[in-house]
């Protein structure tokens, strides 16, 4: 993540969650990735690639990767980019998300949190699994792991 946000966990934490995932059901066929940090993407496609060949790699291709969490920030990390394009690159990501049933994510970040919520509230998975490597203590985040129920 770019300065001043959170840090991310190690790329490796979230590829063990994916391979939990695997083992769980072993249908799953596709990975979603996505993030604001470009290299931090592109490490954990090499990753993929090279640990699990066989699964197929699905990424938001208008994604701007503005290198923050925050749309006033923007103009700092990332040259060329407008606010405008960001909320779309964001929503298109989240858009993508909704149709996940298996979530891999730290909960320390709102924005994985709300994908996580809104997937269970608004998503076309019946039932959805999250694992939080980065947890956070509060009421949202727990709603992102366990839900409402």
């Amino acid at each position: 993540s770019a300065s001043g946000e959170l840090e991310c966990p190690p790329l490796e934490e979230y590829l063990k969650k994916v391979k939990e995932f695997l083992e769980f059901d072993p249908r799953i066929e596709n990975v979603i990735v996505t993030s604001e940090d470009k290299s931090a993407c592109e490490e954990f496609l090499e990753i993929l690639n090279k640990e699990l060949p066989s699964l197929r790699v699905i990424q938001n291709i208008g994604d701007v990767q503005q290198g923050t969490g925050s749309g006033s920030k923007l103009e700092a990390y990332t040259e060329g980019s407008s606010n405008a394009e960001v909320v779309a690159s964001a929503l298109t990501s989240l858009h993508m998300h909704m149709r996940a049933r298996y979530f891999v994510l730290t909960s320390k970040s709102t924005w994985t949190s709300t994908i996580a919520v809104m997937a269970r509230v608004y998503g076309f998975a019946t039932e959805v699994i999250v694992f939080d490597i980065g947890p956070n203590k509060n009421t949202f985040s727990n709603l992102a792991r366990r839900g409402c129920a």
